[in-house]
């Protein structure tokens, strides 16, 4: 009986430690710090119209044009709008129960042009954009980021 009893408490303590391993992410980039956005809190950052101040794509930072506005905003079903840099954008998102945004297929997006170091901007801003996996609100910025962080855009609220 002794000898069950212990063999029962070694095999619950060895699933205590695999399920605690199995909370744990293996990647020491992925903590997020702030609030984590999902479908159930996606409300705290709807109504706002949020401006680009930091740019990293494929972990190299990107220096924003300056005088240029790159913008985004959403609403409560997942309605993404903003302005690219040069031009207007829209399309849709879906957040997961688990913070994970699922991109649409298909963004609209206007189709002006204008002088090539705006161009290279909102191609890095879009192709950036659709490579995030996850929003997170600190303080009164939000930022997108891919899983690995390797892809990271941080706006404020304006003004």
């Amino acid at each position: 009986m002794m000898k069950q009893y212990l063999n029962l408490i070694f095999i619950f303590g060895l699933i205590f430690i695999f399920a605690c391993a199995g909370n744990q992410s293996t990647d020491s980039g992925s903590k997020i710090d702030g609030k984590l956005i999902t479908a159930l809190n996606l409300k705290d950052i709807t109504g706002i119209e949020w401006d680009l101040t930091q740019m990293t794509k494929n972990n190299e930072t990107i220096a924003l044009v300056k005088d240029s506005q790159t913008t985004f905003a959403c609403d409560e079903n997942g309605r993404v709008t903003g302005k690219a840099t040069l031009n207007q954008y829209s399309g849709n998102l879906k957040l997961q129960d688990d913070g994970e945004i699922i991109w649409s297929k298909a963004f609209i997006m206007t189709r002006m042009a204008g002088p090539p170091e705006l161009m290279q901007q909102e191609t890095d801003f879009t192709r950036t954009l659709m490579k995030t996996t996850r929003m997170v609100l600190k303080e009164s910025k939000l930022v997108l980021m891919s899983k690995d962080k390797s892809n990271l855009l941080e706006f404020e609220q304006t003004q």
